[in-house]
């Protein structure tokens, strides 16, 4: 059925007549529309390619310099470094450095180091559960 130029189809109807220079104009103006908002949005993406800086984390141990448990972080310390890749590194301070040994965890909790290597047992004065 034919109604003023356009075609009813199944209660559809449809332009019958073909597309003047509005509609290439229009269909021009959403492409380059479009085209601009996927730029916009791609700038606006961070480069993951880029070579970041690695993110540094200080621990400090509660053992002193010749002391074997100094030893055992500092082999911990190495081993996260070379499976981090270059994203991860670990710089490690001896007892005394920034904080006494008995303070690493009080330090740790108020955010003056990042990561403490101690033993639990300096926990059973701070815990109630320790």
């Amino acid at each position: 059925m034919k109604k003023e130029g356009k075609t009813v189809v199944e209660g559809q109807v449809t332009a019958a007549a073909p597309m003047g220079e509005d509609g290439k104009a229009r269909r021009r103006f959403i492409g380059r529309a479009a085209a601009g908002a996927a730029g916009a949005a791609a700038v606006g993406f961070p480069m993951i390619s880029v070579a970041q800086s690695p993110v540094v984390i200080k621990m400090q141990g509660a053992w002193g310099a010749k002391d074997i448990f100094n030893e055992f972080a500092e082999e911990y310390v190495k081993r996260v470094n070379e499976m981090a890749g270059g994203r991860l590194r670990i710089d490690y301070l001896v007892a005394g450095s920034v904080v006494k040994p008995f303070e690493v965890m009080d330090a740790v909790n108020k955010g003056v180091i990042d990561a403490g290597h101690h033993v639990p047992v300096y926990w059973y004065g701070k815990s109630k559960v320790a």
